[in-house]
């Protein structure tokens, strides 16, 4: 019989060809894509600010921060999806080409020896075998720790500043 702690639930989704997966206790929500605010002066994965439900949320494209480049196969953007997180209280709005699933990952498919290379992200919890799919499994809370403390620049605070002023303004 299996014990509630043998497993966990996450939330799989793809980048180009490749599956990823974040627990599903690390994410608020799934979220059909809208119209960013483009921030002047920010990293080329921070793709600007949308409105979500009042709330100023840094959208971040996924495929460029964790391949520094974006995937150069062509989209399907109608499937794209925001993958919202929560870091330190505050949203963070994460580009996938398509969320595929919530599903249970049983903690002995995981494999985190799988690369032994001295220079793996933090973020990179390990590995997970489901039948025919390799899952790549990340933890946002590492993933984003360089990101809140680039997105606590001042030029974004001043920018996020202002759009909060003008949607404010607009109501």
């Amino acid at each position: 019989m299996k014990d509630a702690f043998d497993e966990f639930k996450a939330v799989a989704f793809k980048i180009g060809s490749e599956e990823f997966a974040f627990h599903v206790e690390q994410v608020l929500s799934i979220e059909k894509t809208q119209r960013v605010t483009v921030v002047p002066a920010m990293p080329k994965h921070v793709q600007g600010v949308i409105n979500l439900r009042g709330t100023i949320t840094p959208v971040i494209n996924l495929s460029t921060l964790l391949f520094s480049e974006a995937e150069s196969n062509p989209h399907d953007y109608s499937s794209q999806r925001y993958i919202v997180v929560k870091y330190e209280d505050k949203p963070f709005a994460l580009v996938v080409d398509e969320a595929t699933d919530v599903l249970d990952i049983p903690h002995d498919s995981i494999q985190t020896n799988t690369i032994t290379d001295q220079n793996i992200p933090s973020y990179l919890t390990g590995i997970s075998k489901l039948e025919n799919r390799l899952l790549t499994i990340l933890d946002v809370d590492q993933l984003l720790i360089s990101e809140a403390s680039a997105l606590k620049h001042e030029t974004l605070n001043h920018s996020l500043g202002s759009v909060e002023h003008e949607i404010q303004h607009s109501r």
